[in-house]
């Protein structure tokens, strides 16, 4: 975690910060690697406060030996029942560092909390909006945090191995899904990174069906979307199967995913901007008269989040850099018939892509 905090820390100078407040359970565990149970957005284990010299976990008295255990170079501040509520202990620490130029994350903190530390500090201390400066940190990451990635990825790939031969029609949506989310768990997982998605026919036209009771029939599109969660990281794939012979449009609309995605993995660089490695995919699904079709961006950045920077996106025009974790998840939904996705994970290297994702891909 030292080398984290360097960075975080080198950001506090640019920004000309004596501290910052850290509020966001991820940045948490990826700062301090605290990992609490936290029920967002009104519950959470604790917040981080740092200054160059100092850095100090927040927290309740019943987290304090998990929070020393998970951060041992962390100071641990605990709430006393004279002082309840995380945003009043955060200011206590902030006082006591002499603090008078406050970071803050802008997008993570409650507001009642922003105006207790308001309160509490006074019209002397500045807080100042981070924006997206501490997720930033995480963008590209670290050989331990591939490694952690590959560990996820992997899991996530050998328990759909085990629960896609063993899909029947007849059975349910919510069958299928259980069966993957059991098999996380056998495999050494901690659980579910999302709640596992099973969207058959015309469910899979919705990128995030909830799964349900539909039955599964046979010759029709099965988008299956999981991801193991293990110490801290996250998985992602997706993978369209079917049951029985594919039907006539099953056929075609999976033939130009599967050519959209082969054209990105073909095509994306360090250097190339989200929206070109956008393109790449999309031009594709264009071409073939689907554009419309294609109703989000390619992909996103994988790590502590399932969700983070940075984004393969018509939005996105700052370049992808080596070290940058991916996905790639070109699709087509079509309403009332259903969609067809396919997804892998990628880590950007220093002339393209390095793919971790191993499960194969139908042939149609």
């Amino acid at each position: 975690m030292s080398e984290r905090l360097a960075r975080l820390r080198t950001m506090m100078q640019e920004h000309e910060l004596d501290a910052v407040v850290i509020t966001h359970l991820s940045n948490r565990f990826y700062l301090s690697g605290f990992l609490a149970e936290d029920h967002p957005p009104d519950e959470s284990a604790g917040h981080l406060v740092i200054n160059q010299n100092r850095a100090v976990i927040v927290t309740s008295p019943i987290e304090t030996e998990n929070a020393g255990n998970q951060a041992p170079d962390f100071e641990i501040h605990a709430m006393s029942r004279e002082t309840p509520g995380l945003a009043a202990n955060d200011a206590i620490v902030l006082q006591s560092m002499g603090a008078t130029r406050v970071g803050f994350e802008d997008s993570a903190i409650l507001y009642k909390d922003f105006k207790t530390l308001r309160k509490q500090l006074g019209d002397d201390v500045k807080l100042v909006a981070l924006g997206s400066a501490v997720d930033n940190l995480r963008k590209v990451k670290t050989a331990d945090e591939i490694e952690a990635l590959a560990l996820a990825l992997r899991i996530t790939d050998e328990a759909l191995a085990k629960v896609e031969p063993t899909i029947v029609a007849g059975e349910t949506e919510k069958a299928v899904g259980w069966r993957i989310e059991q098999a996380f768990r056998e495999l050494g997982a901690d659980g579910p990174a999302f709640p596992t998605i099973v969207a058959s026919g015309p469910n899979g036209a919705l990128p995030h069906h909830p799964t349900g009771d539909r039955v599964i029939q046979e010759g029709e599109p099965i988008v299956i979307d999981m991801g193991a969660y293990i110490g801290g990281y996250c998985g992602d794939l997706t993978r369209t199967v079917w049951v029985g012979e594919p039907e006539p449009k099953l056929r075609e609309i999976y033939q130009i995913v599967y050519r959209a995605i082969e054209a990105a993995e073909a095509g994306i660089k360090p250097g190339m901007t989200g929206k070109e490695a956008d393109g790449l995919a999309r031009d594709v699904i264009a071409d073939a008269g689907y554009g419309d079709q294609f109703i989000h961006s390619l992909g996103h950045g994988l790590g502590v989040r399932v969700h983070e920077g940075p984004s393969l996106s018509p939005r996105y025009n700052q370049p992808l850099e080596p070290g940058n974790v991916v996905t790639i998840e070109p699709g087509i939904y079509i309403p009332g018939w259903g969609g067809v996705r396919i997804e892998d994970v990628a880590t950007i290297t220093a002339d393209g892509i390095d793919v971790f994702t191993t499960s194969p891909k139908r042939t149609v």
